[in-house]
């Protein structure tokens, strides 16, 4: 990586961040009372702020922007003390807001336990887990992830057997690339009370051996909640030295504000001790996880009485007013709800979770007490159902601080998308896991959705152009790429190709988004789409609000789109502090 030039005319440390500095613009600069504590000049800033587009310098005073302008503009805010970093001309843009991430599970399922550096071959992963086990004798239970779909087992599908192999004592369980299953071994199967008796119903799906009833070790869906809470989740104590890492991972491409789509009680108590030492270098704005979330470790009533008290767990840096809401599942295990049969399953139109009428009264419940509804929806028929109960939350409660805010969207139909913009306080994450064409995808989309309605995906220009608020997100570790790596997605969004592999063709071309679009989607787009006035404190280039930037090592509006994937991000600075230096990275 070329690492940044830092031109430091005279260095002191960097206060710290506090509220109420009175901010100064371009043209009150010189009446700013006060010096800056840090400046960078010399750059080509692109703010996102449409009345400011462009900017040569910044300045920044306890964690705020101060003056946004020119170096003469900075130079009127710059003492004695003042750090000076000179950027020589280099690419600057507004800190990214993750729209829809798993930091949390990626903790659980990644560095703090089996994290799988060869998610394609089942021997790697076996013996991942073997060195995993035998490095932890006395660990009762070992989670991990992220094993890859699309053709690594037959269907989908992996064995017990090849676990109970390397494990034989301890409990197991992999979850797979998309989310959606998991793979457990003969034990973790034994604690969840899951044998030959055990019926599939609804989205608790167990695969079984052909022409037996016995689980054969591939658990898909809500099945996983019955997994999950057997072996449960970390405490707080032994999940926060972890923590640190995957925040770590997000920094190095440039995010400074994630919407995590899942929540626990363990993790937000381990993120706000790390916010207490000071060490939370990130935004998070968790969505709590309700009854239909597959990677639940608790009970329904504690569930519902955790949500209830999320006000004990907001600090200055998680705002948890939100609720993770699975409307449906996914094609490739027929749960999502569709307004067609699948290609694949000519009978089968798939469902949602739970009847319609438990979700009205959820997200009506929720919306009323002012948090924000963030639910799943992949199948068309299930973003419109959704879409209809939003519409009568947003009748019940026409007050509520909350947004309503559809995840994912991967199948919205032209009169939905029109009924989704005649609402007044609605958002989307479009998650561009799925929206570029894949050979791993070819089982979990094309085949059952087939390849007309898999060429229908993710309707992106038309909810922009139809006015609605777009934020985009990761969906990272579900996703096609090693690392929450923004810069990749932001190319599928534009090119709507496979980065780097243009000779895979493109999916739904039309839907293609400019390079301007993507960026904003991925800044300014997503703290608007996480509602509650965060647009004005995050999400651009603005004096008076946080001093959130990342410094690239080329121009994204200059260079091919097509080469967009290989940005590599030289600095990040979060509230004025710099959290990633990849020059000494």
């Amino acid at each position: 990586m070329r690492a940044l030039t830092l031109l430091i005319v005279i260095t002191t440390s960097i206060v710290g961040c506090s509220r109420g500095h009175r901010s100064a613009t371009a043209t009150d600069g010189a009446r700013a009372t006060e010096a800056a504590d840090t400046v960078y000049t010399n750059g080509r800033i692109y703010t996102v702020n449409d009345s400011q587009p462009w900017a040569e310098a910044v300045a920044i005073k306890d964690g705020k922007f101060l003056v946004v302008g020119s170096n003469a503009d900075i130079a009127k805010v710059t003492g004695g003390s003042t750090k000076v970093v000179g950027l020589g001309g280099k690419f600057v843009m507004p800190g990214i807001v993750d729209m829809h991430a798993h930091p949390f599970t990626g903790v659980e399922l990644g560095t703090g336990a089996i994290s799988l550096t060869e998610p394609t071959s089942p021997d790697a992963i076996v013996a991942a887990v073997k060195e995993y086990v035998e490095a932890n004798p006395g660990q009762r239970t070992a989670l991990g992830g992220n094993w890859n779909v699309g053709g690594v087992f037959e269907n989908d599908s992996p064995d017990k057997k090849l676990l109970d192999e390397v494990a034989p004592n301890t409990a197991v369980f992999l979850l797979s690339q998309s989310g959606h299953s998991g793979w457990a071994n003969s034990k973790a199967l034994e604690l969840a009370g899951i044998d030959e008796t055990y019926q599939n119903s609804g989205t608790r799906i167990f695969d079984r051996y052909p022409g037996t009833n016995e689980p054969s070790g591939t658990v898909r869906e809500s099945a996983m909640v019955l997994i999950v809470s057997a072996l449960g989740y970390m405490s707080a104590e032994d999940f926060e030295p972890f923590l640190p890492a995957e925040i770590d991972r997000y920094s190095r491409f440039g995010v400074t504000a994630i919407q995590s789509a899942e929540g626990s009680a363990s993790w937000l108590q381990a993120a706000a001790s790390l916010e207490e030492e000071g060490r939370l270098n990130v935004r998070f704005f968790p969505a709590l996880d309700w009854l239909t979330s597959q990677l639940r470790a608790t009970n329904d009533d504690d569930t519902k009485a955790f949500i209830d008290d999320w006000k004990s767990h907001e600090t200055e840096l998680i705002k948890p007013h939100y609720v993770k809401i699975f409307g449906d599942g996914a094609a490739d295990t027929h749960t999502q709800w569709m307004k067609q049969p699948y290609a694949d399953a000519p009978d089968d139109d798939g469902s949602m979770y739970l009847p319609v009428d438990q979700y009205r009264e959820a997200i009506l419940y929720y919306h009323s007490k002012g948090m924000t509804p963030h639910v799943h929806a992949l199948g068309d028929r299930t973003a419109a159902e959704i879409i209809s109960i939003f519409a009568d939350a947003e009748a019940a409660n026409p007050d509520s601080p909350a947004v309503l805010h559809l995840g994912h969207a991967q199948m919205v139909d032209d009169e939905d998308l029109d009924r989704l913009a005649a609402l007044k306080r609605v958002t989307v994450d479009f998650s561009p896991m799925l929206a570029v064409p894949a050979p791993s995808m070819t089982m979990f989309l094309t085949v059952p959705l087939g390849e007309e309605r898999h060429q229908q995906i993710y309707p992106v220009r038309k909810a922009l152009d139809r006015g609605i608020v777009v934020g985009f997100g990761s969906d990272f570790p579900s996703s096609l790429v090693p690392e929450p790596n923004q810069f990749w997605y932001m190319e599928g969004w534009v090119t709507r190709q496979f980065p780097g592999q243009p000779e895979l063709g493109s999916l739904n071309k039309s839907q293609a988004i400019t390079v301007e679009e993507a960026i904003r989607g991925f800044t300014l787009g997503g703290a608007e789409a996480l509602g509650y006035g965060y647009s004005e404190v995050f999400g651009s280039i603005e004096s008076g609000k946080s001093a959130d930037l990342i410094v690239l090592d080329r121009n994204l509006l200059e260079i091919p789109a097509t080469e967009i994937h290989e940005t590599e991000v030289q600095a990040t600075v979060f509230r004025g502090l710099v959290v990633f230096d990849g020059a000494a990275d």
